[in-house]
């Protein structure tokens, strides 16, 4: 296992090195930069101050030396600093990610408590009324925008239940109430459509896992239905249900953006919003560079799951 996890890391450095070089162009290739948000609609700057604005942000170099210049930086475990606030980055994201990690973690935990008991149930009582239950809600989960969602959740919170539509964002650690208070909506918001997801897919693992011989044997050995389902059926099928929640933890961090900026948590996604609309280069790359490592890492950790969730399974 050990030579599978140093190969798989080893894996990781071509893909983090392209993502490098695909949100570094983007971030440039939008129309604008910095110098043009700061200074706006200011007739009373010469053009030679702004060539100097220009200079001491770098922005005066071609586009292949800026990126040669920031990818050194990132070998050497330098972030950079932003450009807006002249902070170090990496305490702009330390700051923010705690919130993003929260309401992802959160949500996936909501998702997989709802979604695997749901989708079991339907795969075993096939073509019953709760087997159409649990098939109406996650089509309906599938078809509502998180977006849309979250600004109904606002405005159904603020009429009804005042008292959670105060999204003021309180850490954990300072007033574990209050952030329960806080974050409860927005991660029911994030969590909805993963829970349909998980849904769909635990019901299709689990019908097909009980067409497999080991099961029906389970099944003429005397077993009983219980243990047959939670020993045989259920464990069996949590191969693909894993793949699909690691894979889908990762689209939550992406998802999170949207969430954060409707319901106002100062999380990683108002970070990379603001930081595009002000032009601020170095914020928005080693952002997207730090959740995309993030994700990397996650599939990892869900490669190497599989061996304990199935013995059998050997690494090569």
């Amino acid at each position: 296992m050990r030579q599978y996890i140093v190969r798989r890391m080893l894996m990781t450095v071509p893909t983090l090195l392209g993502v490098t070089i695909v949100a570094f162009l983007m971030i440039h290739l939008i129309p604008g930069n910095i110098v043009q948000v700061m200074l706006g609609t200011r007739t009373d700057v010469t053009p030679h101050q702004v060539q100097q604005l220009y200079q001491l942000y770098g922005l005066n170099q071609p586009l292949y030396v800026q990126y040669w210049r920031w990818l050194m930086q990132l070998l050497q475990g330098n972030l950079g600093f932003s450009l807006r606030t002249g902070l170090p980055i990496s305490s702009l994201i330390s700051q923010s990610f705690g919130v993003t990690a929260e309401l992802a973690v959160g949500a996936l935990i909501l998702a997989v408590a709802v979604a695997v008991p749901l989708g079991t149930i339907a795969a075993l009582y096939k073509k019953t009324i709760w087997d159409y239950l649990a098939r109406g809600f996650a089509m309906f989960g599938l078809v509502i925008p998180n977006f849309w969602l979250g600004a109904m959740l606002v405005m159904l919170t603020s009429i009804y239940l005042p008292v959670l539509s105060v999204f003021n964002y309180v850490p954990f650690l300072t007033n574990p109430l209050l952030n329960i208070r806080d974050m409860i909506v927005p991660i029911f918001a994030l969590a909805l459509s993963l829970t349909a997801i998980i849904t769909r897919m635990t019901r299709a693992a689990v019908l097909e896992t009980m067409q497999f011989d080991h099961v029906r044997t389970a099944r003429a050995k005397g077993l009983r239905q219980f243990t047959v389902n939670m020993k045989h059926v259920l464990r069996n099928s949590l191969i693909p249900i894993t793949t699909i929640v690691g894979l889908q933890f990762g689209y939550l961090l992406g998802g999170a953006i949207i969430i954060e900026n409707v319901f106002s948590l100062p999380g990683m996604g108002r970070l990379i919003v603001d930081a595009i609309n002000q032009r601020d280069y170095p914020v928005v790359q080693s952002s997207v560079l730090f959740v995309s490592a993030i994700f990397v890492l996650i599939n990892l950790v869900v490669d190497i799951s599989y061996g304990f969730i199935n013995p059998q399974i050997r690494y090569q």
